[in-house]
């Protein structure tokens, strides 16, 4: 699997508890299959801390990874 691109949709910050909300859009590229594919994840970090935008980016292409390889497929629903 290859991510070809990664961009923020939409963030809000959750006072509440301290993080930022965003939907992640991935475009992804998977062995065998011809054409890249988009997938929106949504995923939050901690506000306080460097480089919040690379942190949201890399935990949304982490839980996608996790996704795929739990269900035991190339590609999840």
């Amino acid at each position: 699997m290859r991510v070809l691109s990664a961009q923020i949709d939409h963030a809000r910050y959750a006072r509440d508890f301290g993080m930022v909300e965003a939907m992640v859009t991935l475009l992804i590229k998977e062995e065998g299959r011809p054409v890249p594919f988009e997938v929106r994840i949504r995923t939050a970090e901690p506000s306080i801390g460097e480089n919040l935008r690379q942190r949201l980016l890399d935990s949304a292409k982490a839980l996608y990874a996790a996704r795929v390889e739990g269900n035991g497929m190339e590609r999840a629903a």
